[in-house]
Order: structure tokens, then sequence, then C-alpha cells
């Protein structure tokens, strides 16, 4: 079934191909795939870094604003009681040691305002460029036709046979799949990293939209909340003014970018989108793609030598960029720890489902070997 579903949408991708360049411009068809490609990977990746936008709208639309603020506060009150037995209830006290100590608010509701979005698109630009970087200029292009194609020379060149009734079309030479041994990341190409690490990116983002849309978690900022007031004119916070004293950094000191109070974050933003969060999951993923894009030292490289501790340093020192990001993220009240505990939790299950998906294929791949199947190859 899952075969069958894989060359319906093969076949369709086709026909849109050569419908836009038509059937005899080979190099044309080519630019068109490629085209396809970027903006298929585009509306992939907008419609997942929305998430937090599209389950505002969900429960705004579906469910009734009371109902959904009583959901929130529940689970908040319920995150805090696990914080407390777990002994990690420390936002409060943390809150109030930088506010005594530290300061530079501007800077942390910046920060958290955003370096987040800022950080995660950089890298997502950086994987997607370097696929197509490498498809433009690794890649050795050139005309296939199955119908002058010989049998030996299909088979050197590890092409897949074309359908009989398939035009021939600019295709870049071993084009089907690459068998991965034990998933290695390193033997992978540049445009199966991208999709290795474009999957956990995106199938995390979606599992914490489903904790936005089902786990709806009033964040700490609110608790104390008695006068903010969504675009509807409904009491947003909890006004829980006895119990807690958390502060609004962001509405009490503002940032360069935005403010709770703009129109746009009012109308656009779910305010109980916390748990969890994807602020740690989106900076921890950023932190794992530098961390297997540099990949391990060489093994040439003496332990001893000051280039393998400095590359050593490029390589892991990344790893400071959730930790700030989760630092900011409490300071600021804008979520609990168990919040970024979620986030992370998130991550490494994306990365797991992954990456057993891709064990799975391997060792099917390897089983299939034998078969001959028949494919339409598309550039890409």
């Amino acid at each position: 079934m899952k075969r069958r579903l894989s060359m319906v949408f093969k076949s369709l991708k086709r026909k849109i191909v050569v419908g836009i360049a038509g059937p005899s411009s080979h190099q044309r068809q080519a630019v068109v795939s490629l085209a396809l490609l970027a903006l298929t990977e585009l509306a992939l990746l907008t419609l997942t870094f929305c998430t937090n936008f599209l389950s505002a709208y969900i429960h705004n639309t579906l469910e009734v604003f009371h109902g959904f603020r009583l959901r929130a506060l529940s689970n908040a009150l319920s995150v805090v009681s696990f914080e407390r037995v777990m002994g990690i209830f420390v936002e409060q006290p943390l809150q109030r040691w930088h506010d005594a100590n530290l300061g530079g608010w501007t800077f942390w509701n910046t920060y958290y305002a955003g370096v987040h979005p800022v950080v995660t698109v950089l890298f997502l630009v950086f994987i997607l460029i370097r696929m197509f970087a490498w498809k433009l200029t690794s890649v050795n292009w050139k005309r296939m036709n199955e119908g002058t194609m010989s049998p030996a020379t299909a088979a050197a060149t590890d092409y897949a046979p074309l359908a009989s009734n398939d035009s021939p079309y600019y295709a870049p030479e071993n084009t089907s799949a690459v068998v991965v041994t034990q998933c290695s990341f390193g033997d992978m190409t540049p445009a199966q990293q991208y999709r290795f690490l474009r999957a956990v990116w995106v199938l995390g983002a979606w599992l914490a939209f489903f904790g936005f849309l089902f786990i709806p978690t009033m964040p700490p900022r609110l608790l104390p909340v008695c006068d903010f007031l969504n675009y509807a004119g409904a009491n947003v916070g909890a006004c829980l003014t006895t119990e807690y004293s958390f502060i609004d950094t962001i509405s009490a000191h503002g940032s360069l970018l935005w403010d709770w109070n703009d129109d746009s974050v009012k109308t656009l933003n779910n305010p109980y989108a916390a748990f969890p969060s994807q602020h740690t999951l989106f900076a921890a993923w950023c932190a794992m793609t530098w961390i297997m894009l540099m990949g391990p030292a060489s093994r040439s490289l003496s332990t001893s030598s000051v280039r393998y501790w400095l590359r050593g340093l490029l390589r892991w020192g990344i790893v400071v960029y959730p930790m700030v990001t989760v630092y900011c993220i409490v300071i600021t009240g804008n979520h609990y720890i168990a919040d970024a505990l979620g986030g992370l939790v998130a991550l490494a299950v994306s990365y797991g489902g992954v990456y057993a998906y891709y064990l799975y294929k391997d060792r099917h791949i390897a089983y299939h070997k034998d078969e001959t199947v028949a494919s339409t190859v598309l550039p890409y």
C-alpha cells in the first residue's frame, strides 16, 4: 500500500513537471522539478513554524475562551504541583534573584521575542541551501533517455528503469536511493542529511502543536495577572496574586521587537502554548543540527593538539545556546522548567521516531536489493 501510494505521488509530480515545462524541454523540466521541491519544502517549513498561531486559531474557533482558560489554569497548577514534588519549582525565586542582581530585561525580553525564530530560520535556511548547493554542484546532470540507454549503461550509472511511456529529461546520475548502513549520518549526502534533520524538526514541532491543543498551560507570568485582556476583551490571567508573584517582564520592561499588548500578538498568539516549550525544542534542535553537521574530529588529529580542542570547542560550544534559552524563558516568566523538559522529550521522541524509520527503511532496502522497481526519476 505504501509503495503504491509512493508511486502515485511520483507519477503526480512527474505530470506536474512535464505539464509546466513541456514534454520536450528537458532542461526546463529539471529546473521546474527543483523549483517544485523548493516550494513544497518552504510551504512545509512555513506551516510547521506557524503551529503556535494555528493552535490559537483552532482554540479561538472551536472552544469557548472561559473553558480554555480554566483548562490552562488547571494544567498550570498541575505542573506547579509536579515541580514542587520533584523539588524543581525554582522559577519564582530565580526570577527574583535575577531581577535583584542582574536585570538587563530589555536584552532578555528581546532574546525571548527574537532569537528563537531568527536562529531557527537561519538553521533551516542553511541546511536547505546546503542541500540545493550539493544538488547543483556535486550531482552529475545528464540527459536521461531510457529508449537509447543500453542495459549495461543503465546498470553502470545505477539508474532505476523508467516506465516505457516516460519522456526523457535531465536528471542526476546515481539518483536512486542510497542505502545508509546503520543510519550513519556522516554517510548521508547533504540532501539526505537535510531530509533527516528536517523530519526531526517537523515531527518535534507538530508534537508540540498537539501539546498546545490538548494540554494548554497557563505560563507563570499570567498566574498573578488580573487585568491582561485578549483581543476579545476576556481576562487571560488567573489573578492568583497572593499565591504567586511572577513578573511579566515583557509587559513591565518591554522588548525591542513587540509587546504582549500589540493587537497582532493578541490576535495571533496562543497565550497558553507553554507545554512543551518550542523555544527549548527548537534551540536544542539547532544545537543537535550543528553538532551532527560538524561531525567528530578526524582520527588523524592528536588529542594533544590545539586544533583538536579548538574543533571540539567549536562543535560542542553550541550547547550553550539551548542552556541560555532555557534560562531566558524561565526568568522572563514565560515557561516552567517542566515545559523545557517537555520540549527536550518532544525532540528526543521525534529524533527516535525518525531514526527508527530510517533504520526500517535501510533494512527494507537491503532486504529487497535484488528487486527491480520501476519509477519515474525526478532530479531530487
